[in-house]
């Protein structure tokens, strides 16, 4: 029975889901999905057995299962079970197989089951989870994870990862961070770090003035941005473990982001001279090898292939903001839109068959999506309201982006093919550029 259902799952997501859903609702609510919706797998996620004799006082035994379902409800695969119709009571019952009941799972609709518990000894928690077939009375998988009880949710996110690998072959993206730019804490635009759940938030510069772009190295230890705290535009690495930051600018310009190859070897950044914008290519410590465009015209946003052999950017040489495709060897470029007057803010999908880019409608902006060889543009979203500055999930199967549909502009996310749309901040400024970094340890 497991073996069909994952195979009925492998087929709902080879296969596109209309792209017309969008879902209202706060960050850590679950929302309203609105709209034609897909076939979802039924699942309960048991709050965790306390199994040592310290009090539960954090409140991990909800607070890790709220989060698991947090998880699998914004994957938009799963219809996660409504506590309130559970039988068991976890903190009675076991959490192995065979010392509880699947009856009791089986009776409310659920075909696969999350259970677990854990131990508190000091700050360390140990957590042991469990996910079931109950069809088969089976285990599926299980793990043990130990770590401080504050990071409790990363536990939780690393068990709904498996999860989701158990069911498509590929883990999740939920042990993922999403760096963007806020005015949160007033009119200055700084850059900011959030889970997904908008939970672990930091705040990465706080120099009362104007930062940028924020993209993630491969390794995930730093982020690259543009920063006019030094009165000039410029580009900056802050490395996230040590704090320390450096300066990048190899030659005279004002700098306008830049991002790091997947291979971690190069860097392309904008660089802006005399009215000119053009795009340079820097080895990983911020030397300049070369430059990849040498146009009068505007040539901004690069964005890297997966194998770190091309770069998607943004260029007006045909007349208005088009994306295209550039060779890093060999400099030659090739126009890939031609739909539309201004298209811009280029990301490649880490699966290297698609491309997302923000693109004006009427006097809207919305997303959209194009193979790599060309065609019919996709379009994600509404023209209802502006939505911009797409970044892909780590898997390729997931886009971030900012939108004011709300009033303010804030971060959202959807299924690659538009399906599922949902708000992830909230945070009372404008949020937007978003960078999802790679999986994280």
């Amino acid at each position: 029975m497991m073996v069909k259902i994952v195979i009925a799952f492998l087929l709902l997501i080879l296969n596109p889901w209309p792209a017309n859903a969008q879902l209202k609702g706060e960050t850590g609510v679950r929302g309203e999905i609105v709209g034609q919706g897909g076939l979802k797998f039924p699942i309960a996620v048991s709050p965790l057995k306390n199994l040592g004799t310290t009090a539960d006082i954090g409140k991990l035994s909800e607070g890790i299962a709220d989060t698991i379902v947090y998880d699998l409800d914004l994957s938009g695969w799963f219809k996660v079970l409504d506590r309130a119709a559970y039988i068991e009571n976890p903190q009675k019952s076991g959490v192995a197989l065979g010392s509880f009941d699947f009856k009791d799972w089986s009776t409310i609709g659920a075909e696969g089951l999350v259970k677990g518990g854990f131990t508190v000894q000091g700050d360390e928690v140990t957590v042991e989870l469990r996910l079931f077939d109950v069809f088969q009375n089976k285990e599926r998988v299980g793990k043990r994870y130990v770590g401080r009880v504050k990071d409790y949710r990363r536990i939780a996110h690393k068990f709904a990862d498996e999860i989701i690998n158990q069911f498509t072959g590929v883990p999740g993206i939920f042990n993922t961070r999403i760096a963007y730019v806020s005015t949160s804490g007033g009119r200055f635009k700084e850059i900011h770090i959030a889970h997904l759940d908008g939970s672990e938030k930091f705040q990465l510069t706080n120099n009362h003035t104007i930062n940028l772009s924020p993209s993630w190295t491969a390794d995930g230890k730093s982020v690259l941005y543009t920063s006019y705290k030094d009165r000039n535009s410029s580009l900056y690495l802050f490395e996230l473990y040590s704090g320390k930051e450096a300066k990048i600018a190899p030659r005279n310009g004002r700098y306008l982001g830049g991002k790091a190859s997947p291979d971690g070897q190069f860097i392309a950044a904008t660089v802006e001279t005399g009215g000119n914008s053009n795009i340079i290519l820097l080895d990983r410590n911020g030397n300049l090898i070369r430059s990849l465009t040498e146009s009068p015209g505007i040539e901004v946003s690069p964005a890297w292939s997966p194998d770190s052999r091309q770069l998607v950017f943004v260029s007006d040489r045909s007349g208005s903001p088009q994306v295209f495709i550039l060779d890093v060897a060999s400099s030659k470029s090739r126009r890939l839109t031609y739909s539309g007057n201004y298209n811009t803010s280029p990301e490649w999908s880490p699966r290297g068959d698609r491309i997302a880019y923000t693109g004006r409608v009427g006097n809207r902006f919305a997303i959209f999506t194009i193979g790599v060889d060309g065609g019919e543009p996709r379009k994600l979203t509404a023209e209802s309201a502006d939505s911009e500055d797409p970044t892909w999930s780590p898997d390729g199967r997931f886009i971030a982006f900012s939108s004011n549909r709300a009033g303010k502009y804030h971060l959202y996310v959807m299924q690659g093919n538009g399906e599922n749309q949902r708000r992830l901040t909230g945070s009372g400024g404008d949020d937007t550029k978003p960078s999802w970094s790679p999986r994280l340890e």
